[in-house]
């Protein structure tokens, strides 16, 4: 008996030149009749292995049994010898990977026909999935017994979008988008007519920057904490403007001077889907304390006077009173950099006043229009009026 080996040749080339890769490939179809051997093979690139797997459905789920299809030799080599023992149509897939670690998958089918009816099979596929919201996306179908004039339907989520191609190309697609394809033959022995393709479902990333800044964090008017809402990401670039960066989700920055500072953050995902977010941040190191205590009698002329710190003030008053409500001191001036100037002796009318508790109440605006709400030690409850106690 003289056997006879059909060859249908998939051409499956991945070449990786300067982290570019290209892949060209043939459609994959064929059609056999029950008891026959055919075969399947690639176009084999030295170094190159692979990997075959029949299927008895499109969902590519069911692997066939040896009452289906009998292999005749291994699996991994780029040629593989097959008798189909049953009609139907089958779906097979080959994997080849390079020495430079580069992988293809093609999908392809081989219609079994009991008798001389013709059944059509069609198999749909993109060029790339997952996806970034607006990459344009290329779905090619691989058919067998579609005649010399098929119709082509192209569907997604069951709306008519293309026609009369075996390529559909989309570049609005959405996350869950479904794509099918509908396959009327023109042959004349076709049987059905019209099958339907597999369904391809998209996985579409939509990358959003975004992110909120913390500032003011226990009176430290010079640090920032960035807090990060970016959507679908997981590599962040920052930029804050001074020549300081980061790689950290949720940075935290200190800047040295006052000045007018253009934050930015590159978000991006493994996907290379990237956005970009900025906000014009405009530094002012602001603040004021009032001290607690003071000791007029002594020699050191740091204790000696009861003296506000602040920088940045715009306007600013405070004012002293005993515990009966009299007023003592006050106070409004400010120098050129917004810093309180005068001090208060711990006198009133030329008389220094007794040892004990004073009051103290302070009003104050600062150049960036903000109001000062008084001393915060972390607890985020400030107060505008306190106490200073005199030491003799």
């Amino acid at each position: 008996m003289r056997f006879v080996t059909a060859v249908k040749k998939l051409w499956l080339v991945c070449i990786l030149a300067v982290l570019n890769v290209a892949v060209v490939s043939a459609q994959a179809g064929a059609t056999v009749v029950a008891g026959e051997k055919y075969s399947l093979a690639v176009i084999e690139v030295p170094g190159e292995t692979y990997d075959w797997t029949i299927y008895s459905d499109y969902t590519l789920s069911v692997q066939t049994t040896a009452d289906e299809v009998r292999w005749l030799s291994p699996r991994s080599g780029p040629l593989v010898r097959l008798e189909w023992m049953k009609s139907g149509v089958y779906y097979f897939t080959v994997m080849a990977v390079n020495p430079n670690g580069c992988m293809n998958l093609k999908v392809g089918l081989v219609v079994v026909n009991q008798s001389a009816g013709l059944t059509p099979g069609i198999v749909i596929q993109p060029d790339k999935n997952p996806i970034c919201e607006g990459t344009r996306v290329s779905f090619s179908a691989s058919v067998a017994n579609q005649g010399m004039y098929p119709i082509y339907r192209w569907h997604k989520n069951g709306e008519l979008v293309g026609m009369n191609s075996s390529r559909y190309f989309d570049k609005n697609l959405k996350e869950g988008d479904r794509i099918t394809c509908r396959l009327t033959s023109s042959a004349k022995l076709a049987n059905p007519v019209n099958v339907n393709s597999n369904e391809v479902t998209m996985t579409v990333y939509k990358t959003v920057a975004s992110f909120r800044i913390a500032e003011n964090i226990y009176q430290r008017t010079w640090q920032l904490h960035l807090v990060n809402q970016s959507k679908d990401a997981d590599t962040y670039n920052w930029d804050f403007g001074d020549g300081q960066t980061s790689g950290e989700e949720n940075p935290v920055v200190n800047y040295k001077s006052d000045g007018t500072f253009l934050i930015r953050l590159i978000a991006s995902n493994q996907y290379s889907c990237i956005d970009t977010a900025y906000y014009m941040y405009e530094m002012l190191f602001k603040g004021l304390y009032i001290p607690n205590a003071f000791a007029p009698t002594t020699t050191v002329s740091t204790a000696n006077m009861f003296k506000p710190h602040g920088t940045n003030l715009k306007e600013y008053r405070i004012e002293v009173y005993d515990s009966w409500g009299h007023l003592l001191w006050e106070s409004e001036k400010l120098d050129e950099s917004g810093t309180p100037v005068e001090a208060w002796d711990g006198t009133y009318k030329g008389k220094l006043m007794p040892q004990g508790t004073y009051m103290w109440k302070v009003s104050a605006v600062f150049r960036d229009g903000s109001v000062w709400t008084g001393s915060d030690i972390g607890h985020g409850k400030g107060k505008t009026i306190g106490t200073v106690a005199l030491i003799r």
